[in-house]
């Protein structure tokens, strides 16, 4: 009867620790959604059933360790892998692979992280720990790689077996996408500054009724450090009052380049027309407003 008394208790023990998993996993993807579907300070990248969150990690300060979670938010038991891989910014604010090490400049040699590879069933989540150690004598500056979160092919579906078929002895060539995202990780070190000014601002008519308007400058930036922020286009007509009619948010200059482009489009509500008044356009700190956090702004005005 001992016995029979322990067992009953532990088997629920151990059923109660498995609910209480099953919740806490559930209540971190439903958490991890809702931060993916709004406009938060801490935002996160859906990839296929891939969700990571935050999109961005910036170790400065005393700060030595970080969080990144993983979600699969499919519907099918996925692998993943996470690594690090360097990336520059082109001119046009697209993140290209470095062909050719530059030494000095990436992070990757300073973050280590945990764990490299998981597998996770369907709504199910696990956390990577990030933990910083800088090298003796570092020189002030920052330092950015990009960690993947790879989503791996299932093995059944590209083994020899599955890609012949029986009655042929030729091998069949199968496609398999291989789905993954990529995050900053960036490490300041030093009193770093930078400042940002907006120019050759431009607006674009929708010439077809099937495009939107839209509006193109140029991010130049100085200092020793990225900068990063939120677009806000607000439309101030000669009789009315002013609207939003455009916004972007995460959008870097990263180090070393000192300008990009940009481009995003407009839209106004029902009966406005984008015309006879004055665009006022403001980047701004990530999650905070103008009175705040302005980095630079510019004004055109519409004829």
């Amino acid at each position: 009867m001992i016995t029979r008394d322990f067992s009953s208790r532990y088997a629920s023990s151990q059923r109660r620790k498995q609910n209480t998993g099953k919740y806490s996993n559930l209540m971190l993807l439903s958490m991890l959604l809702l931060v993916a579907q709004s406009l938060t300070t801490q935002p996160a990248f859906a990839a296929s059933q891939l969700l990571v969150s935050p999109t961005r990690i910036v170790f400065e300060g005393r700060m030595r360790t970080a969080k990144v979670t993983l979600a699969n938010t499919g519907d099918t038991t996925g692998r993943f892998r996470i690594s690090f891989v360097q990336k520059q910014m082109t001119e046009a604010g697209n993140l290209m692979d470095i062909k050719e090490d530059v030494p000095g400049m990436y992070s990757d040699s300073m973050v280590r992280f945990s764990p490299r590879e998981v597998t996770l069933p369907p709504g199910q989540a696990q956390v990577i720990r990030l933990m910083l150690r800088k090298k003796s004598g570092l020189e002030n500056g920052e330092y950015r790689s990009h960690m993947l979160f790879q989503a791996l092919p299932d093995p059944a579906a590209t083994s020899i077996q599955k890609l012949t078929d029986k009655n042929s002895d030729k091998l069949q060539i199968q496609l398999i996408p291989v789905v993954g995202v990529t995050i900053p990780v960036i490490v300041r070190h030093g009193s770093l500054h930078a400042t940002a000014t907006l120019s050759d601002l431009q607006f674009h008519p929708a010439n077809d009724p099937k495009r939107q308007p839209r509006i193109s400058l140029t991010i130049e930036r100085e200092g020793d450090r990225s900068v990063y922020g939120d677009f806000r286009v607000t439309f101030h007509p000669k009789n009315g009052s002013a609207v939003i009619v455009g916004q972007a948010n995460g959008v870097a200059l990263y180090t070393p380049n000192s300008r990009r482009t940009f481009t995003t489009n407009l839209q106004a509500p029902p009966g406005l027309e984008l015309k006879n008044g004055d665009l006022h356009v403001t980047y701004l700190k990530h999650g905070q407003d103008a009175t705040t956090g302005l980095i630079a702004e510019a004004r055109l005005r519409l004829p």
